[in-house]
């Protein structure tokens, strides 16, 4: 069969086509517009996939099948990497002696495999429990800033009677307690609803990368057409030390990263928004420890607001001078404070670039009305190039 024709007899078929592939391209385009692509950046542990578990189900994604293995198998596995820790410091300290008993349980966590799938069951969660009400454990984890220690380890062995049971299945609080440290590069593409003429959502796309220093070297290929960092700090840091480097303080980690960032000539113009996380903890926390401990600098006492306070002046002196930075102080696991929090970057990003994506994509529409213009002029007998004959022509 023939394609179709104008008037004349010229067969329209590729002009037809291409215009076709030109108005979907221009309608990709206007898609892409109101996608904000946001960086979610942070020291390891300092809770950003908690947070990116939050903007999920603030969207209306549920935990899967997948996701609930996955936290499932990263408990036990925590409640291991816990107990490993806490034993190998008791061993450090030298000062805290084990009964018989748990010393037996020493040895069989110390032999555990290491099998990210290895499943702790209720005999063996029992006497783990107990070990961990052990007096040496108790006193070793009193001096739990000297060495590394997952700050969920509490919560961990709290609820281990449960989450040995057989056919455990994880709450939602239990996954986002769960620790599955994040390597490579996670995004995730979250859809809200706006009330604007012709526009029914915009897209945020959160770009979630691994906090350790191993994954840094992997950010630099997430740095193009950033519309937010999203920089997540852990208080309770203030109180511990990194994973990868037992000499070195987390929050001081955390304040050397986000000079580097908010000095990057790629952020130059880029917002800067830092949530303080874990202020739960960091508010019991400076109860028991004065935050002079790091901050020798820091005369507020335990005063809760003095503290954060504090803190959030630190941060933003490490960025460049009249450099805006926007702090929220949030416990990532209360879904309330997540949303209030990521409602405050949402309306930043939406009144910042407004006015000039509804007037890019108004561009767009009008070469969409032109290339539409060019196929009925060519159909009514003209030529799609110059609009001859019986069509007028809209060119772009």
């Amino acid at each position: 069969m023939g394609g179709k024709s104008s008037k004349g007899g010229e067969d329209l078929t590729g002009v037809t086509v291409d215009t076709d592939i030109d108005i979907k391209n221009l309608r990709d385009e206007i898609q892409e517009l109101f996608k904000f692509k946001i960086l979610l950046l942070g020291t390891g542990e300092s809770g950003k996939s908690t947070v990116l578990k939050q903007l999920k189900l603030m969207h209306n994604k549920k935990f899967t099948p997948k996701d609930l293995k996955q936290a499932a198998d990263g408990i036990h596995q925590s409640i291991i990497d816990c107990m490993k820790s806490l034993l190998a410091a008791r061993r450090t300290f030298a000062t805290y002696e084990l009964s018989e008993e748990d010393k037996r349980t020493e040895q069989e966590i110390d032999n555990w495999d290491g099998d990210s799938n290895s499943r702790i069951n209720a005999e063996q969660g029992s006497r783990i429990k107990r070990l961990w009400q052990s007096e040496a454990i108790q006193k070793t984890y009193a001096r739990r800033s000297e060495f590394w220690l997952l700050d969920t380890c509490g919560y961990y062995m709290q609820h281990i009677d449960r989450v040995c049971e057989d056919g455990w299945i994880p709450t939602e609080e239990d996954c986002l307690m769960a620790r599955v440290r994040t390597t490579g590069i996670i995004m995730t593409d979250l859809e809200h609803k706006v009330e604007e003429k012709d526009l029914e959502k915009i897209v945020f796309q959160v770009v979630d990368v691994g906090g350790q220093r191993n994954e840094r070297k992997k950010w630099i290929h997430c740095f193009d057409n950033v519309a937010c960092v999203l920089f997540i700090d852990n208080l309770a840091g203030f109180n511990a030390v990194m994973f990868e480097d037992n000499s070195k303080n987390r929050m001081i980690e955390s304040l050397e990263l986000f000079n580097k960032i908010t000095f990057m000539r790629q952020f130059e113009k880029t917002p800067i928004f830092l949530f303080l996380n874990k202020k739960d903890l960091f508010e019991k926390l400076i109860m028991e420890v004065p935050l002079s401990r790091t901050f020798p600098d820091y005369n507020g006492g335990a005063n809760f607001n003095a503290a954060i306070e504090f803190i959030s002046s630190n941060f933003k002196k490490q960025a460049p001078p009249l450099k805006p930075i926007e702090v929220e102080c949030i416990s990532a696991h209360y879904i309330r404070e997540v949303r209030l929090a990521f409602d405050k970057v949402r309306k930043t990003l939406w009144d910042k670039n407004k006015d000039k994506l509804l007037q890019q994509r108004q561009g767009l529409n009008d070469q969409i009305t032109a290339r539409k213009a060019q196929i009925e002029a060519a159909q009514r007998g003209g030529c799609c190039s110059c609009g001859g004959g019986g069509g007028s022509s809209n060119q772009v």
